[in-house]
């Protein structure tokens, strides 16, 4: 994993921040290329092996308590919520439990008496899920009913149709074009208020993303959406593109949705009313929702079902708003979660290299030779990253860095080394991970910041002044 890691911080994209991403390298160089560039690096890790400690069974460290007496308040709710939320595991009278967490939200409240639960009746063990939630293990059946009597803990129609994963949207991520989380609260209540007979359907799941990203998994889900935006004339109207059909059938075989049509983000409901309406009324028994899909026409069948909700002449001043707004709609991608921007000065960066010199002579004096030489490679690194943005040399991955550094500037003798800048940086996969080699690599590697000190120093007393950086990669 290490190894790994280390390949993409070398050769991973660094300039186009919604590239960077380690399927793109993957995607650019192939998997083959990828796993020799991953056994190149191992070499270069200090852990070459981690022994796996044995656990003692964790039905021993359940606590054992009297038979269970607590009656359910609400039967019904609570045969319910044993069907779709508890499975029986092969040790013989324990329990997994699988708690809904909505939009995966816990408060620090919930978290506590969450713990103590777990730490006294579920083996001491949490297991977050794909979709947001949380699964605990060895729960034993006399205390089923005990554990989860608060907070809504026991709410049932875990991974249904009344269980819908999304991501934060507009909330907290300035890509998101739409309010994931304020569709979900209206899409997961209406399982319970409206098809009750659906919460128990494993075979339906509702999946949102505020933009086409996917952070949602819309793509995979059985009725997705993706955040997206309608013009009309002069003005924006939230939207959501809506996928049907993906996920993974009873056999196991996958899916990928497909884009059905797009409507306004505030008829999203009676889009999955449309839907779920057809499906009950026209699904085979047994017969599970993608091969309903798939039978009754796939995409063309369901773009024209769903068709007189793309109608935008009809429009009320609610459809002018999104999702827990007030106020009219604005389509404005900013950073975000899932980018960044980069507000930087070449001093800054400078200051970084400082403190990976620091951080390799720590280490280095404490004997973690691995993790010094690692820390010198970085020195290397941002040093020379300083200097070619300096330059107004365009910088991406650490390999191109050090090229260009070795191309442009020690090669055109603007910074003069004796030996060649780009084996000393790359020699940390090239040779045992001893005390001579972090020490010599550590007194080099504080020379080289030295020359880079010094030529920055040389720049502003010609340039008068910092250089600033600035890039945007996300506009409205």
């Amino acid at each position: 994993m290490e190894a790994a890691l280390r390949v993409f911080d070398r050769h991973g994209e660094r300039e186009k921040r919604h590239k960077a991403r380690l399927k793109f390298l993957i995607k650019k160089i192939g998997v083959e290329k990828f796993k020799q560039l991953v056994e190149t690096e191992r070499l270069a890790i200090k852990t070459q092996s981690y022994p796996v400690k044995e656990l003692p069974d964790p039905a021993q460290t359940v606590e054992h308590f009297e038979p269970n007496v607590t009656v359910p308040k609400n039967q019904y709710k609570y045969d319910l919520w044993l069907a779709t939320n508890t499975f029986e595991q092969r040790q013989k009278g324990y329990f997994g439990i699988f708690i809904k967490v909505f939009l995966g939200d816990l408060s620090s409240e919930k978290a506590r008496y969450l713990a103590g639960i777990v730490k006294k009746y579920a083996a001491d063990d949490i297991r977050l899920t794909i979709n947001q939630n949380i699964l605990l293990k060895y729960v034993h059946e006399d205390h089923l009913v005990t554990v989860l009597n608060r907070y809504g803990f026991a709410e049932p129609g875990y991974d249904s149709v009344a269980d819908i994963t999304a991501c934060s949207g507009t909330d907290t991520c300035n890509l998101g074009v739409t309010n994931s989380t304020g569709l979900s609260g209206v899409l997961e209540s209406m399982p319970t208020d409206e098809y009750p007979e659906l919460i128990a359907d494993k075979h339906i799941k509702i999946k949102i993303s505020g933009c086409m990203n996917a952070c949602g998994q819309h793509m995979i889900g059985n009725i997705g959406f993706h955040g997206s935006s309608i013009k009309k004339k002069d003005k924006v109207i939230p939207a959501m593109q809506i996928v049907i059909g993906g996920g993974v059938d009873p056999s196991g075989k996958p899916y990928i949705a497909d884009k059905v049509i797009k409507i306004p983000a505030k008829r999203t409901p009676d889009s999955v009313r449309y839907i779920l309406d057809h499906f009950l009324e026209q699904g085979l028994e047994g017969e599970c929702f993608n091969h309903y899909y798939e039978r009754v026409g796939g995409k063309k069948f369901f773009y024209n079902l769903l068709k007189p909700l793309a109608i935008v002449e009809d429009l009320t001043d609610t459809d002018l708003m999104d999702w827990g707004q007030d106020h009219l709609y604005q389509q404005a991608i900013g950073i975000g979660e899932c980018a960044g921007a980069i507000l930087d000065m070449v001093g800054t960066i400078i200051n970084d290299a400082k403190e990976k010199l620091v951080s390799a002579k720590e280490s280095v004096a404490a004997g973690h030779y691995a993790d010094g030489i690692y820390y010198t490679y970085a020195t290397y690194v941002v040093g020379a990253k300083a200097i070619l943005l300096s330059e107004d040399i365009a910088c991406n991955t650490h390999r191109k860095i050090i090229s260009d550094f070795q191309k442009e500037i020690v090669d055109l003798g603007k910074i003069s080394l004796d030996y060649n800048y780009k084996e000393k940086a790359l020699a940390i996969n090239k040779q045992e991970l001893t005390q001579v080699f972090a020490e010599q690599q550590l007194i080099d590697a504080e020379h080289f910041l030295n020359l880079i000190i010094d030529y920055r120093n040389s720049q502003q007393a010609n340039d008068g002044a910092d250089k600033e950086i600035v890039e945007s990669y996300y506009k409205a």
